[in-house]
């Protein structure tokens, strides 16, 4: 006979599943909030990379911010998804409760009609079925997903951020072993799914053992201390594909949507000068963002700027920003960080200020109509983004009124070196 306490845990288990859609929901409500607020921490986390990553890593953070908005596109489509789903099943369900089927002797429409039109509509109770299915896999799908994302995002910007604090006490390609191994077993689990998926080998013990063993060990080491929910998850789709083909077919259609949805999120982002940072401007065309006025939305100055296309004033403003891996190179260079300073002492402290400030005007060449003009420049943070640079101040009162061309040259050491040509056209009051 069973037990009062067990029947009790019974009837409380089964109500939680049956209202297992408020939680649902409520997860949902709150995923895509924070999902679409994610977009911002990525949009901070390419500042960063574009700020402090040497160029020749830039690949690299490239590579983890495109799988960073793909990440949270997917996640944002399945849970926008799974929130509209979710909600239509709500509906039929309460509409269910009031209407068990579909009438005919007391339709508004005449029969012939009704009776046509219910031919090419699925009974209510299946799709109640079928809509409450494909929620519950959405949902675990997304779980599975996020936990995925979270652990690569978190290891990869872990591993970078290490790589750069030991590059200069360890030789890089010690610290490259890792991720040369890691792509190592990655290849070799391709190109060991193939013969281990194939029907012909389903029966061999040792093709099977082997791929067992990889995808055992290869979870945890991709997916870490997640990689048992993972498995069961995934597991849980593999093993009834042939029993529900068609929901994991809706799956991949979402992947499919959150794709675009991420793809159109990365490329309203700067993400192209991580791949495009030493690509030379065209000079025969006007970029926008070369003035101040045409940035006031703008968070990271990549480029150089002045206030205006037509200037009135018998001056230029020029802004130069300087990132910090520059800073950093530039500072070595110059041996700056080993001139013996007392920061106690005032005017020793105004000597190493104006070594740094020198270091980076050295490599500063600005040219008024291809000839090179001097202009003293000084340290500042730039009044909207915050960023560092040096600004200086072109006098403009014995040139001609007209179209002008400003180009500035950034040499930061040998092999980074920039230039911009920004036209402008000066029109005195």
């Amino acid at each position: 006979m069973e037990k009062p306490q067990e029947s009790l845990s019974k009837s409380w288990l089964q109500r939680l599943k049956n209202e297992s859609w408020e939680a649902e929901l409520l997860v949902s409500a709150v995923a895509i909030f924070a999902i679409l607020k994610s977009f911002a921490a990525l949009d901070w986390l390419l500042v960063q990379f574009i700020d402090k990553l040497d160029p020749s890593q830039y690949n690299i953070g490239y590579m983890i911010l495109v799988f960073g908005y793909l990440a949270i596109g997917i996640l944002a489509a399945m849970f926008v998804i799974h929130f509209a789903l979710r909600a239509y099943w709500i509906g039929l369900v309460g509409l269910n409760s009031v209407f068990p089927d579909y009438g005919l002797e007391d339709s508004a429409y005449s029969p012939i009609y009704t009776k046509k039109i219910l031919r090419i509509l699925p009974k209510v109770s299946a799709s109640i079925t079928k809509i409450d299915e494909l929620c519950s896999v959405i949902f675990s799908a997304a779980f599975a997903f996020m936990m995925i994302y979270l652990y690569g995002m978190i290891t990869a910007s872990i591993y970078l951020v290490l790589f750069n604090i030991l590059d200069d006490f360890i030789p890089s390609w010690i610290l490259l072993l890792p991720l040369g191994i890691f792509g190592l077993i990655l290849i070799f689990g391709i190109f060991l799914s193939i013969p281990a998926n194939m029907k012909k080998f389903h029966g061999n013990e040792t093709v099977q053992h082997l791929y067992f063993l990889y995808a055992r060990w290869g979870a945890v080491l991709m997916y870490g201390p997640v990689h048992k929910s993972v498995f069961q998850i995934t597991m849980l789709f593999g093993s009834n594909f042939k029993k529900k083909k068609g929901l994991v077919k809706m799956v991949f259609l979402m992947l499919f949507i959150g794709v675009i949805f991420g793809m159109t999120k990365l490329i309203n982002s700067n993400y192209r000068y991580l791949i495009n940072n030493d690509f030379k401007p065209d000079e025969s065309r006007i970029y926008g963002n070369y003035y101040a006025s045409n940035n006031a939305e703008v968070d990271f100055v990549l480029i150089p700027e002045i206030q205006n296309e037509i200037i009135s004033y018998p001056a230029i403003k020029l802004f130069i920003p300087f990132f910090n891996h520059e800073t950093g190179i530039m500072t070595k260079q110059c041996k700056t960080s080993k001139i013996g300073f007392d920061d106690k002492d005032d005017v020793s402290r105004q000597k190493r200020w104006q070594a740094n400030l020198d270091c980076y005007a050295s490599g500063i060449a600005v040219l008024l109509n291809d000839k090179k003009i001097k202009m003293n420049l000084l340290k500042t943070d730039h009044p909207r983004t915050n960023q560092f640079g040096l600004q200086g101040f072109l006098d403009l009162t014995e040139i001609s009124a007209g179209f002008h061309r400003l180009k500035i040259v950034k040499s930061v050491s040998p092999k980074i070196q920039r230039e911009w040509v920004i036209p402008f056209y000066y029109n005195p009051q």
